[in-house]
């Protein structure tokens, strides 16, 4: 990448992808710090009509000119009044409106990756992605920005008063500067080469929170609490050493530069002592510049104060930057959409890795509204087979289609829109029963969502708790029962309505007492349906129009229930297998 691209993305992510508004943003930061500097000058000028009659006894003080001063303030008042409060709301309501709009354009990126960047990217890390480094960004860029506002109209307003007067006290106010920068280069270099360790590491400490919190049921059952808040405390504390370290890394080389500045009031004061005595200046420009000298300094000493911000602001953006460019499922244009629901797996190659496969030359066909079940032993294929339909990933050869239309020629959310998936794990999201049940469709009023709910059985224990459809369910689901979650993920497939249905072992979880009601109730989810079921339980798809069974990534044999029976091959084998499993009893 060259410097010129890197700079490009870099601007991309400071100014959320839309450099007109954030120019106008600085632009009223400029205007703020001018309008801001005024008091500074004017009383300088005050000063100046202060002395001028004690060093000359001939002057007399003149009340016009020191009104001119209260009028210049006044109307300083106002305008700051009118210019900090549009700044503020554009730096506020601005950045807030401008990062929110980058945050969703990433939410619609993440949508459109595979499957597979989440499985090497933990929620710990993609949290801090979307919330604490934007966050950090828009804090400290519009930090940085003021401070530079504020630095470069005191340096041209110094410059200027100062050189009318005396080019020497100007050199000796000046001449520390470019002395001092040096050293904020230097810790610049220091922290941005241990900030990227720190940001590393509070994205593992935010994983490991998030794991803490969630398995703390499992790991209070196995009286692991002790053991894995061990393993969270080592995080604080590598976080805390790391924290520290970049401290030292930038902190001790800016004091150099501060010390520098520091040295500049001396020098400012050693010039202007000698030049006052050889009648080179008059006491009261002396008194002048040694104001002038505080005004210039102290926004400068802030510089270096920024210095670890702005490294962190870089590794920040190289995040974000790298996500932004991580590969999406490519769509070819134009998009094709289908109404036939029929589905053709034509010798589809797959590969987590890249090196070796885990379906290999698989070709089946699923007619429409027929029904079809993978089986086989824990590996075999199963799983990443119907999440390959979904497009979770991009396959590495041969085709997938519906209706006649692969599957890489329509869009994720068309695809996804003829879709109904119901997995073993279900995830609910931390809000009402109400709201997780209509993520299967969106605009459904509540007399549907009730509907939903009642053919999968889950209506009467909604109606038991405490607010009914209403309630607020634990993060993940964590409040209910296994079997309470499945039932509200068969309500979501059943109020979604889609053409094909996707059940991954959707009784998995239930009781003896509710599986034969949700049985029923996937029977009529499925009516009509184009279905793919992923099993275990070989009793449970035994009337399934085609059963595949899968060996290796590889189809071993396919039929009917009786066929696979009577040809006594691996099908026959594992249905006897879980036949004298079901008998099973304590000793």
């Amino acid at each position: 990448m060259t410097k010129r691209e890197r700079f490009r993305k870099w601007k991309d992510i400071i100014t959320y992808g839309d450099s007109k508004k954030y120019v106008r943003f600085i632009a009223w930061l400029f205007l703020d710090s001018f309008v801001a500097s005024i008091p500074s000058s004017v009383l300088m000028c005050a000063v100046y009509l202060f002395l001028s009659p004690i060093l000359d006894s001939s002057m007399a003080y003149e009340q016009k000119p020191f009104w001119i001063l209260v009028g210049i303030l006044a109307f300083q008042t106002i305008a700051y009044a009118i210019v900090r409060r549009k700044s503020y709301l554009d730096i506020c309501v601005g950045h807030v409106s401008a990062q929110q709009e980058e945050k969703l354009r990433l939410g619609d990126k993440l949508k459109t990756l595979p499957m597979g960047f989440f499985a090497t990217h933990d929620a710990g890390e993609l949290s801090t992605l979307m919330m604490r480094n934007y966050e950090e960004i828009e804090n400290l860029s519009s930090s940085i920005a003021a401070n530079g506002a504020v630095i470069i109209i005191r340096l041209l307003i110094a410059l200027v008063v100062l050189s009318i007067f005396s080019v020497r006290m100007t050199l000796a106010v000046f001449i520390v500067i470019p002395l001092a920068l040096p050293f904020a280069v230097i810790s610049y270099k220091r922290v941005a080469h241990t900030s990227s360790e720190l940001i590393s590491i509070q994205q593992q400490t935010a994983s490991k929170v998030i794991e803490y919190a969630g398995g703390i049921t499992t790991l209070q059952a196995y009286d692991r609490t002790g053991n894995s808040f061990e393993g969270l405390k080592n995080s604080f504390a590598k976080m805390r050493d790391d924290s520290k370290r970049q401290e030292k890394a930038g902190g001790a080389v800016s004091m150099y530069g501060r010390a520098i500045l520091f040295l500049g009031i001396s020098i400012t004061m050693g010039v202007g002592a000698y030049l006052l005595s050889v009648g080179g200046i008059s006491p009261f420009f002396y008194i002048m510049c040694l104001l002038a000298a505080l005004q210039v300094y102290e926004p400068i000493m802030q510089l270096f104060v920024f210095v670890i911000s702005m490294a962190r602001i870089n590794q920040c953006v190289d995040k974000l930057v790298k996500l932004k460019e991580e590969k999406e499922l490519a769509v070819c244009e134009p998009s094709k959409t289908t109404d036939r629901i029929d589905i053709s797996f034509r010798d589809v190659h797959f590969s987590y890795d890249g090196k070796e496969d885990a379906i290999k030359g698989i070709s089946f066909d699923i007619p429409e509204k027929s029904s079809t079940a993978l089986v086989g032993s824990s590996g075999s294929g199963k799983t990443t087979i119907a999440r390959l339909l979904a497009r979770f990933w991009d396959i590495q050869g041969g085709e997938i289609s519906i209706g006649g239309v692969p599957i890489t020629q329509m869009t994720q959310e068309h695809l996804l829109s003829k879709i109904s998936m119901v997995f073993q794990d279900v995830y609910l999201f931390k809000d009402t029963i109400a709201e997780n049940i209509r993520i299967g469709k969106p605009d459904a009023p509540d007399d549907e969502i009730f509907a939903a709910a009642k053919a999968a059985a889950c209506h009467d224990f909604i109606m038991s708790l405490p607010d009914g459809y209403d309630t607020v369910v634990g993060e993940g689901g964590s409040t209910l029962s296994g079997g309470e979650k499945q039932r509200i993920s068969i309500a979501r497939a059943i109020l979604s309505d889609a053409p094909i249905v996707f059940l991954d072992e959707a009784t998995a979880s239930l009781d003896p007492e509710n599986e034969l009601l949700i049985q029923r109730a996937i029977d009529e989810l499925v009516k009509n349906k184009t279905v793919l079921v992923i099993a275990h339980r070989l009793q449970s798809v035994m009337n399934s129009d085609n059963i595949i069974v899968l060996d290796n990534g590889m189809i071993s044999e396919q039929g009917t229930h009786s066929e696979l029976l009577s040809k006594g091959g691996r099908y026959a084998s594992l249905w006897h297998e879980q036949q004298t499993a079901g008998s099973w009893k304590l000793a």
